[in-house]
């Protein structure tokens, strides 16, 4: 069933700067990136950012009906990168509370796949993979803006830090559901991917959102609140911003996202990484799950099976903490 969005308000962010704030624990994490993360990052800030909103054609380009101007869009987007996209109509109310309101009609939500078993690692490899796919994700919003700037079009792309809400504007332009882990599960792609978007007033249809069945599989799974480190994914829903819906608790997840390389252990362990394009990878730590069957037990798990000295002594700390 599809949730009801009907009395959304606007999302407020936790941290608008997120892991670049100036806290013990958001420099902790910082401490962790890896050399390539740290020049993806400077990229995507000091060469990418300036370039989000497009550069607009005075003289506007007749580019057929909105259906065929759409099927363009599209197939542009995947052509500069993006492994799923969509449409949305804007709705005002996923634009964040803190933000200004863009003067657009559509939002083009697309995806990028994380290789799954960097993601999987739960340390310095899976960093470089995440800011990998953030820079791709910019790179592909500068794109695609620039791209309609050239029809005589306005647009701007929204990464980290943008102006709209990444998981709402997805859902709407049908890209997957909302999981219990909080993030947007893709039937093809499982919980290992990323989202960006680009707003725009070009005439675009719009997809509107889809029921894949995953929401149901979400109300009768646990897989993620037991493998949760930090007890943040709760099993029942709740109302948030004026829609019910899963909520992860964030003040539990920091710690953990911050200590263990941003974690990501919820979206690993998700079961319809085993249902998609990365099953493969799923399979293969398919049986540890089975045999951990919660955190207490994969824990000691993950330490055993990394090489990486830093984290296993991460690992090792919550472990400690744990049995005492």
């Amino acid at each position: 069933m599809l949730p009801d969005i009907s009395k959304a308000t606007n999302p407020k962010r936790h941290r608008r700067e997120g892991p670049n704030a100036d806290t013990e624990g958001a420099q902790e994490f910082q401490r962790q990136y890896p050399v390539e993360a740290r020049r993806y990052n400077w990229i995507q800030n000091q060469v990418l950012w300036p370039l989000r909103h497009a550069d607009v054609n005075p003289i506007k380009v007749d580019l057929g009906t909105p259906e065929e101007l759409t099927e363009h869009i599209k197939n542009y987007v995947l052509e500069v990168g993006a492994d799923a996209v969509g449409i949305a109509d804007m709705d005002p109310n996923f634009v964040f509370a803190d933000a200004e309101m863009p003067e657009h009609t559509h939002v083009i939500a697309f995806g990028v796949a994380m290789k799954y078993d960097m993601m999987s690692d739960i340390g310095a490899n899976s960093q470089r993979e995440v800011h990998r796919v953030y820079f791709k994700m910019l790179d592909i919003g500068v794109r695609v803006a620039q791209y309609i700037g050239g029809f005589g079009y306005n647009a701007t792309a929204h990464p980290n830090g943008g102006e709209l809400a990444h998981i709402p504007f997805s859902y709407l332009a049908g890209l997957g559901e909302l999981g219990k882990h909080g993030s947007l599960i893709s039937p093809e792609f499982g919980s290992s991917w990323r989202l960006s978007l680009v707003s725009t007033d070009l005439p675009l249809v719009a997809d509107g959102p889809k029921d894949f069945g995953i929401d149901a599989m979400c109300d009768r799974c646990n897989v993620c609140t037991r493998f949760c480190p930090g007890d943040a994914i709760k099993p029942e829903k709740k109302e948030v911003n004026g829609v019910l819906r899963w909520h992860v608790d964030t003040p539990a997840c920091e710690p953990f996202f911050q200590r263990l390389w941003g974690c990501k252990i919820c979206l690993m362990v998700c079961p319809f990484n085993g249902r998609g394009v990365f099953k493969e990878g799923y399979r293969n730590i398919a049986k540890d799950l089975a045999q951990a069957k919660d955190y207490h037990g994969y824990l000691p798990m993950l330490a055993s099976h990394t090489p990486n000295a830093d984290t296993n002594l991460v690992l090792s700390k919550y472990m400690d903490s744990d049995a005492s």
